[in-house]
């Protein structure tokens, strides 16, 4: 079995959840909390350290073990299958997500009038080629995109540093101590979603460490509040509140010298990366749970999901409607479950395995 390092498995997520961290959720926090969403956002920092505790007791007493054996040995065969039915609803809606806001944005934003066909069905291949790849080609190809991404990151936040004002981040609680508290669960959902670390922890050469940990979240917490507190210095926060995609707005508010312009391209790249590491892990991951099947079953289920991801993108539902239901339903929704499979998954951690029962009962016996 080809494994990847911590290393690698870092460079996955600052690319998958560095997404939903960096784009998807800043709209949501700013319609949410205004401009005191950035200070709630950096509340959050006090649950690195049960977040760390938690992942780490979790990965470690899986002990190299799949997911599924160790679900069957603590709690059985049927609640394992009821546990996995759910994960994969998760893993799916989070595809079907990812899909959907990253073609209402290239339709919305520069591809006007081209066929939601002509682009869909390249990035569906391209996710289904490389999760049937497996991990290691997911691990490779996020460590090559992922430092391009990174420049890119630091060339629009220093390139706007003129067009910057960030008195607008104050006063606070202009509308009460309490008005942002709703950002609270937004900027945790990317804490939330690093649980599926403990999905594919069997395929790590080395033990993720609770500062490997500690670093990912500073890291994904980082990139939350770098576009946030920008958007707020760069428009206003009524102006941040009422944009779509601020990340986006910032790329297009970027100059270089007098005569260069509508450098807003650059941010195709650090988008799609993204999206086609968040999407293709999650197909890898559902193809673990349907880790029994044959290699051609797995190519069907691969292919299955990519059907839906056309479907999703073809399917009149506007773009603004699609923000509401994501906004009131979708992310709180599937936050919470990702904080009840985290207690769940914790309370098993104290459960003995079956295994280790047998063997006590060898041993009493001798």
């Amino acid at each position: 079995m080809k494994k990847i390092s911590s290393i690698q498995v870092l460079s996955i997520f600052f690319l998958s959840i560095g997404l939903l961290n960096h784009v998807i959720l800043i709209p949501f926090l700013l319609s949410s909390g205004g401009r005191d969403a950035w200070f709630f956002s950096i509340v959050t920092v006090v649950t690195v350290p049960l977040w760390v505790y938690l992942l780490s007791r979790i990965i470690k007493n899986l002990n190299n073990e799949s997911l599924a054996t160790w679900l069957e040995n603590r709690f059985g065969k049927p609640i394992k299958n009821v546990v996995l039915f759910f994960i994969t609803i998760y893993l799916i809606s989070l595809i079907l997500a990812t899909t959907k806001e990253t073609m209402d944005w290239i339709t919305t934003s520069f591809l006007f009038e081209t066929p939601s066909l002509a682009i869909i069905i390249p990035f569906a291949l391209l996710c289904i080629f490389l999760a049937h790849s497996g991990l290691r080609s997911i691990a490779i190809s996020s460590s090559v995109l992922l430092p391009i991404v990174v420049i890119l990151g630091i060339f629009v936040a220093t390139g706007n540093i003129p067009t910057k004002d960030y008195s607008h981040l104050l006063p606070l609680f202009e509308n009460g101590y309490f008005h942002g508290i709703k950002a609270f669960h937004f900027s945790s959902y990317g804490f939330a979603e690093l649980i599926l670390l403990a999905f594919f922890q069997e395929k790590f050469t080395d033990m993720l460490s609770r500062k490997g940990l500690a670093i990912l979240c500073f890291g994904l917490l980082f990139l939350l509040l770098g576009p946030l507190t920008a958007a707020v210095a760069e428009f206003g926060p009524t102006l941040a509140e009422a944009m779509r995609y601020p990340a986006y707005e910032q790329w297009r508010l970027l100059t270089i010298g007098k005569y260069i312009e509508h450098t807003d391209f650059f941010s195709i790249y650090q988008w799609l990366a993204g999206a086609y590491i968040r999407v293709s892990l999650a197909l890898f991951l559902i193809t673990e749970v349907f880790q029994r099947k044959s290699n051609n079953m797995k190519l069907g289920i691969l292919f299955g999901i990519g059907f839906l991801m056309v479907i999703i993108t073809i399917v009149p539902f506007s773009n603004f409607k699609f923000l509401h239901f994501s906004q009131t339903y979708y992310y709180p929704g599937t936050f919470y479950f990702l904080l009840l499979l985290t207690a769940f998954l914790f309370i098993g951690t104290f459960i003995h395995s079956k295994e280790a029962k047998k063997h006590e009962n060898e041993t009493i016996q001798k």
